[in-house]
């Protein structure tokens, strides 16, 4: 059976938090896991605008279907134990989309204002970087 690809953000606490949770639930093991920076560094996010590629989770189908963020936790949870009638109401019980974009939008706060925030790190990164050199020299 193909696997499902998930990816996360490894150096995001909650992020990393949110893949152990995926990965305990998936009895099946149904997903691989892969970090944003490694999937980006691989191409495989290349499909998606720069800006969305670091901003949440993306699930990739074993066909190569790409989704992000919330519009993805509907085909992940139908991969978990008991998943396809819960990933049914997600997608078609009367605001079901708005409450899982809500909770989803709600909790990536902790990745978007944390010391995990992409730009942030970014920057963090680069002068952890300098440091290191000047004080190598």
């Amino acid at each position: 059976m193909e696997q499902y690809l998930l990816i996360y953000d490894s150096d995001c606490g909650p992020c990393s938090k949110f893949k152990r949770m995926v990965d305990w639930l998936d009895k099946f093991n149904r997903l691989s896991y892969l970090s944003l920076v490694s999937a980006d560094e691989r191409g495989l996010l290349d499909s998606l605008p720069r800006i969305q590629r670091h901003t949440s989770f993306h699930l990739i189908s074993p066909e190569g279907k790409i989704q992000s963020g919330s519009r993805a936790i509907p085909d992940l949870v139908m991969l978990f134990p008991l998943g396809r009638p819960v990933a049914f109401l997600l997608r078609t019980a009367p605001g079901a989309k708005n409450m899982t974009s809500f909770v989803y939008s709600t909790l990536s706060r902790l990745h978007d204002t944390g010391a995990c925030a992409y730009k942030s790190c970014s920057s963090h990164g680069s002068s952890l970087d300098l440091r290191f050199k000047t004080q190598r020299n």
